[in-house]
């Protein structure tokens, strides 16, 4: 499986510096990811050099099919890059594209093509339109869902008959308009494809398949032998810091908070089977299981809290604390955090009447 990495291109669009782009590479390798793919223009745009030995190994340069961007890609150290295109519907491609093209063979560079504008074509379009494409020299295919048009069912369909008649890898590149850039880049590996586009949580002006959801689609749903993950959702957190981004607290896979639990029956369900409201456990991405305590907790909440802080509440006690809780949390508006629930432990612990109190659900 290679994964064409799209977060890079993102951090160097927003303008990272150097340290932290090399600091970006050395944690996407550790994912680890197989091709790590840059806009040539930012690269230049913002004045980072040219590439050195490793970034020359792992960097694919994305240019426009102009000879201009070509040739500043070679002057950058590129040697991979990938042509993007996007044809009208009933034409080739253009003059310009295809001098780009055999311009960057005689600089010896590796050449990919890629169709930005792909899924406005039938088959039997893309198979004409291929025609025209110099096949000497292309290293893969890359068919492109700029505008999000596809859907799983249709992107298996198009995909495993392109496969049969292009004759170099094909690459699969959706976008994420309607939210299933993930769903249609699992499809396409479903029947055969091999090289797919991401981004780290999708991140990216148009939006990418997140890498961290394929890599555990690819574990949960499918079975597959798949990258260590302990460590996923840290790394993750790390990249996007290092381009300024905050992984929101209920981002699926990665986010802090996708193992909190709050209601009170959902607690009960999940102390007893956490396979009951969890598709994997915490520890498998590398996150801890929460238990979040506020309005919809319950004295199972309440007791299994404490629980975690070797602590074992009687039902009185939990019902006690229950009722504080319940009466804060709509106060403020939030949930109740752990060191002010301690605070109406230890509160409850000095209260003179304790040991009175009716025990209640």
């Amino acid at each position: 499986m290679m994964w064409v990495d799209q977060t890079l291109l993102e951090g160097v669009r927003r303008g990272i510096d150097k340290e932290k782009i090399e600091r970006l590479m050395q944690l996407l390798e550790k994912i680890p990811i197989n091709v790590i793919e840059v806009k040539v223009t930012d690269w230049e745009k913002n004045g980072l050099p040219q590439l050195n030995l490793t970034q020359r190994q792992q960097m694919r340069g994305k240019v426009n099919g102009t000879v201009e961007e070509v040739e500043l890609a070679y002057k950058l150290g590129f040697k991979d890059i990938i042509i993007d295109c996007a044809p009208y519907l009933g034409q080739g491609l253009s003059n310009q594209v295809c001098t780009a093209f055999f311009t960057a063979q005689r600089r010896r560079m590796n050449i990919g093509i890629c169709v930005q504008n792909a899924s406005q074509f039938s088959v039997e379009e893309m198979d004409l339109l291929w025609r025209d494409i110099p096949i000497d020299g292309i290293g893969n295919f890359i068919y492109g869902d700029k505008d999000s048009l596809l859907d799983p069912l249709t992107t298996s369909r198009i995909l495993a008959l392109l496969k049969h008649k292009i004759p170099v890898p094909l690459e699969f590149h959706g976008h994420n308009a309607y939210g299933l850039a993930t769903a249609n880049a699992l499809a396409a590996y479903q029947i055969g494809v091999k090289r797919i586009a991401v981004s780290i949580a999708g991140i990216g002006l148009q939006g990418h398949a997140a890498l961290e959801e394929l890599i555990m689609a690819k574990k949960r749903l499918l079975g597959d032998r798949t990258e260590d993950t302990q460590s996923l959702a840290q790394l993750c957190s790390q990249i996007l810091s290092a381009i300024e981004i905050m992984v929101p607290s209920t981002k699926a896979i990665i986010g802090q908070d996708i193992f909190a639990h709050e209601s009170g029956i959902h607690v009960d369900g999940m102390i007893k089977n956490p396979i009951l409201y969890e598709a994997f456990s915490p520890e498998e991405v590398g996150l801890e299981r929460k238990l979040v305590i506020g309005k919809h907790s319950g004295t199972a909440s309440i007791k299994a809290k404490f629980r975690y802080e070797n602590i074992r509440l009687s039902t009185g006690d939990a019902s006690f604390l229950l009722k504080q809780v319940r009466k804060l949390a709509v106060a403020q508006k939030r949930q109740v955090e752990d060191h002010i629930l301690w605070n109406l432990y230890k509160a409850m612990l000095s209260d003179p009447n304790r040991g009175t109190w009716p025990s209640e659900g």
